[in-house]
């Protein structure tokens, strides 16, 4: 099996290099709006300028029959402005991952993959279709791999209603999503700080992000919620059900309340971003659905589980020097998880939690093609009976990272990050080198 998985992972990579220049601008949306992947996208996919958040905002409807060749299929009833062909976007994702342990470290931490590393092809790979349904309804639905268990085929949904407000200056709306990945803000979140797991500025997000090292920017959510966003400000709330298919929660008692605002400022030739963003809710899990082998009496029970958190975030993207430039600050100032009674819970976002972390990234075009980036995390965990998990650490570490972003086509994306974890624990110093190869058409 390991075999396979390095035969299919170096053979991608081939095929990455050898893709004929002609799919260098076949994204997702271009048919329907008639534009390259750049128009919405800074420095590399999937990052959004501000032109991509409003498209997200108008919930994927944008369409000018006059940049596109693609025809409307319209409703003589229903009100319908579906694009007569489907958008379908296809993202082959290789991955290759090494973690490497000083010598003083302990056995039975999880940190480490074996000396010859990790090849992952279905990781990140997926089928996405979407666009516009009508005027004023749009969706986004997708089949990829799972980051958690690469050997798992996971879902994720949104469908959105918007309408121009106040004259056209901005959109408000609802947004109704699923997903098993990206979190609870996904649903209707644009900015490149981490909150929305795909929109990053570095593949390996957990040596380098506050809310994707935290927890609080990814896992399973189905989430409900309105909105209203313009060139400048954004601001949402709903309530979302920390899973995607409710198995061993009581779902009439365990919406999450969430909410996000955003303020950007362009000067001159930057954009500036300052946002924030919190949760406080519970949930009600049972014990025994979620986890057999852990129950408290044998019997089933229920357990209350108290998510609480809140961070704030910046972003500033412009030229330095005439080179593409974007930093991105993210500080989580609390994220808790609070079970009572006492249950080891199978699901990773539902363990007992307590964490905090700031984190920095910044990437510099030097050229158009080439991303030179850094990255610093702090990392900061305040529970002492928390477990270690596969993302989500129980001990204090600084992260230290440098990378480079090479799109050899419009649409095509190599990457490397190297990391340097300094764990305040007697775990020890370690290494981290991720690489990954993206494409997509």
């Amino acid at each position: 099996m390991k075999l396979l998985t390095k035969t299919l992972f170096l053979t991608s990579g081939f095929l990455l290099l050898a893709f004929p220049e002609s799919l260098s601008a076949l994204a997702m949306f271009s048919k329907q709006t008639g534009k390259s992947c750049v128009a919405c996208h800074m420095q590399n996919i999937p990052k959004l300028n501000s032109y991509g958040r409003e498209f997200s905002l108008s919930g994927y409807t944008f369409y000018d029959k006059n940049t596109t060749s693609e025809s409307l299929v319209e409703g003589s009833e229903v009100p319908l402005g579906l694009p007569s062909t489907l958008n379908a976007s296809l993202v082959l994702k290789g991955h290759f991952i090494k973690t490497n342990q000083e010598e003083t470290s302990t056995s039975g931490d999880l940190v480490g993959n074996g000396s010859d590393g990790e090849y992952q092809l279905l990781n990140g790979s997926g089928v996405y279709m979407g666009g516009r349904i009508s005027d004023n309804f749009g969706a986004l639905v997708s089949l990829q791999g799972d980051s958690a268990d690469t050997s798992n085929i996971v879902y994720k949904g949104k469908i959105i209603m918007s309408y121009p407000v106040m004259n056209g200056y901005g959109y408000g709306g609802m947004a109704l999503s699923s997903t098993e990945l990206n979190g609870i803000f996904w649903g209707m979140e644009n900015h490149n700080t981490g909150l929305n797991a795909a929109l990053k500025q570095f593949e390996n997000a957990y040596a380098t992000n506050a809310a994707q090292a935290t927890g609080i920017g990814n896992g399973p959510a189905t989430s409900l919620q309105a909105y209203y966003g313009n060139k400048n400000f954004f601001i949402t709330a709903g309530a979302a059900l920390p899973s995607q298919n409710s198995e061993g929660i009581d779902a009439g008692e365990s919406f999450l309340p969430f909410w996000r605002i955003s303020y950007e400022l362009p000067i001159k030739n930057w954009n500036f971003m300052i946002g924030a963003y919190g949760f406080e809710g519970d949930i009600k899990a049972s014990d025994q659905s979620l986890n057999t082998a852990a129950t408290i009496d044998g019997n089933a029970n229920l357990v209350n589980v108290r998510k609480d958190g809140y961070g704030f975030d910046l972003e500033m993207s412009g030229a330095l020097f005439d080179m593409s430039t974007m930093l991105t600050l993210n500080h989580v100032e609390k994220n808790v998880v609070d079970v009572h009674p006492l249950s080891s819970l199978t699901s990773y976002h539902l363990q007992k939690t307590n964490n905090k972390a700031t984190s920095a990234e910044l990437q510099i075009n030097p050229i158009l093609d080439l991303g030179l980036k850094v990255a610093y995390l702090n990392y900061e965990n305040k529970e002492a009976t928390a477990t270690n998990q596969k993302f989500i650490k129980n001990y204090d570490y600084d992260a230290y990272t440098f990378g480079v972003n090479y799109s050899v086509r419009q649409n095509i994306l190599l990457s490397v990050d190297y990391s340097r974890y300094e764990a305040k624990s007697h775990i020890g110093n370690y290494d981290n080198v991720y690489v990954a190869a993206v494409l997509v058409f």
